[in-house]
């Protein structure tokens, strides 16, 4: 018997276009539109001026949170359209990919080839120690744990991988058949979408988190992997003091 069990096709998975779209395609395309608007904010908005107003100093302090709030709404509006195949077994794999992945991503940080520059430091603003500060980083870590691990697995592995296999009806490809096309095209968009200094970092991250969709024909395990290696590098972050990580 295999180490997991193959999911026949039309079992366990997104079933029909509207639905695959609604579950896998939009969430993505949202969080998307939030991060335009938060583009739009620091270009005509942000103004780094002691006298100015939290929001004017640092944006992402009040999109972060309004992105949580809509991402996380529609990713509920929809959840009955996403397939929960959880397995112990598979998400203690995922968990483990995560720490490879991320270990792996955090080398260059830790070993300080990477300038401490930006990032994520609301107590900048806000004070140290404050309520509003802890609130910020609670928003944060809502963010990488738990809204950017289902928007981007959903997208890059639920829909992209499948519909790199069979464009006209990607719902009808089993989660987590195997395409050349399909490692190549998700694994460079996922690099992509980084910055250029985390490039190396999320092309291993891409090839592991594929390998893991393709040996266990499962979605979460995705999902604990992407949320396993986003809260180390959170708590790296904020407990190593190196904020330029997010």
């Amino acid at each position: 018997m295999p180490p997991f069990p193959m999911m026949p096709a039309g079992t366990k998975t997104i079933a029909g276009d509207a639905q695959l779209y609604r579950s896998c395609v939009y969430p993505f395309v949202l969080f998307l539109c939030c991060n335009l608007l938060l583009f739009i904010a620091e270009s005509f908005l942000q103004w780094e001026h002691p006298g100015a107003a939290w929001w004017q100093q640092q944006p992402l302090l009040l999109i972060y949170p309004l992105q949580v709030l809509i991402c996380g709404a529609y990713l509920y509006y929809v959840r009955r359209d996403i397939t929960w195949d959880w397995s112990l077994r598979a998400a203690a794999l995922g968990a483990f990919f995560g720490l490879v992945g991320i270990a792996i991503w955090l080398v260059p940080y830790v070993a300080g080839w990477i300038p401490a520059e930006g990032g994520f430091a609301p107590e900048q603003v806000l004070g140290h120690g404050s309520a509003a500060t802890s609130l910020a980083y609670a928003f944060r870590f809502a963010r990488a744990v738990l809204i950017v691990p289902l928007v981007e697995e959903l997208f890059w592995r639920g829909y992209m991988m499948r519909w790199c296999v069979n464009r006209d009806f990607p719902q009808s490809v089993p989660l987590g058949t195997h395409s050349w096309l399909g490692y190549g095209l998700t694994t460079l968009a996922f690099m992509l979408v980084h910055n250029p200094v985390d490039y190396a970092g999320a092309f291993v991250y891409g090839s592991l988190a594929y390998a893991l969709v393709v040996l266990t024909r499962r979605l979460t395990p995705a999902f604990v992997m992407h949320a396993v290696a986003n809260l180390v590098m959170g708590l790296c972050a904020v407990y190593c003091q190196l904020p330029h990580l997010w």
